[in-house]
């Protein structure tokens, strides 16, 4: 019996581990997060030239715990005309993180925010000056 019951541990963690993500690309930024980052969430984006610039095409939401310190990662690919940029916004719709500094003009590639309030909060991705690129946003947990 006990055979059995190993056997089938053993399969199913064979097949677990197949449904991993290979991307090199993924794995790439993930390790760009560092050595004190614990790996979460990624989003892969994909976006075509906007027509006109305004708010950030990519949504999505994303649960974050008060008191924990995150670190979002971002990658674009080579090929990418823009480079990919994040704001998060809270429940009340405001802009409380960018990856994008307005005034100097710069686009970092990584924020870290630390969350005061657990809930949903929205992450926005573009490519900058609504540029067409590929990339993805890693959402990392700081020790």
């Amino acid at each position: 019996m006990k055979k059995y019951l190993i056997l089938a541990l053993l399969l199913t963690l064979g097949f677990a581990l197949r449904a991993q993500s290979t991307d090199p690309f993924v794995t790439k930024c993930v390790l760009n997060a560092g050595a004190d980052a614990k790996y979460l969430k990624d989003f892969r984006i994909q976006l075509g030239k906007a027509a006109a610039q305004g708010e950030l095409r990519y949504r999505a939401n994303m649960s974050l715990w008060k008191n924990t310190k995150y670190r979002f990662t971002m990658c674009s690919t080579d090929d990418s005309k823009g480079q990919l940029i994040l704001s998060i916004k809270d429940d009340a719709n405001k802009i409380i993180l960018s990856s994008f500094d307005k005034k100097t003009g710069k686009t970092y590639s990584f924020v870290d925010f630390v969350c005061n309030k657990s809930g949903i909060y929205q992450l926005n991705y573009d490519f900058s000056g609504g540029e067409q690129g590929s990339g993805v946003g890693v959402v990392s947990m700081v020790k």
